[in-house]
């Protein structure tokens, strides 16, 4: 199983896991690009970045982390969107103001499996 229940979701926010989870495509400027978001624990709170990024992807080139921002004036890493103070509230700020899905969380790392799904359907579905 994938995604996480949004128990197990809090859970891992809780044990100081970091989630993740694709939005999907996005267009600026004419640029074809992807969206994901990242919500870290850390000391200060829980962090929520909003990740847009060139959509360079390959049959061999998969990891979206790498990819480059889709604004060149961005960090390379991501758009603070808050620092919360607790979990429960970064999921709700993610649900409700970047269109999160509760179901669609996954663990540190495999939302570059969601793209590589993403990527199959679009190629299955033009």
């Amino acid at each position: 199983m994938r995604h996480l229940t949004p128990a197990f979701a809090l859970g891992a926010l809780r044990r100081g896991k970091q989630i993740e989870q694709f939005l999907g495509a996005t267009e600026t400027d004419g640029r074809h690009g992807l969206r994901w978001i990242a919500i870290s624990p850390g000391r200060t709170g829980v962090t929520i970045y909003l990740n847009e990024v060139e959509d360079v992807g390959t049959d061999t080139f998969l990891d979206i982390t790498e990819f480059p921002p889709l604004d060149p004036d961005e960090e390379t890493w991501g758009r603070e969107i808050a620092v919360l103070p607790t979990p429960e509230e970064a999921l709700h700020l993610a649900e409700q103001e970047l269109t999160a899905d509760p179901q669609r969380w996954v663990n540190d790392g495999v939302v570059c499996d969601e793209y590589q799904d993403f990527r199959a359907a679009r190629r299955s579905n033009p």
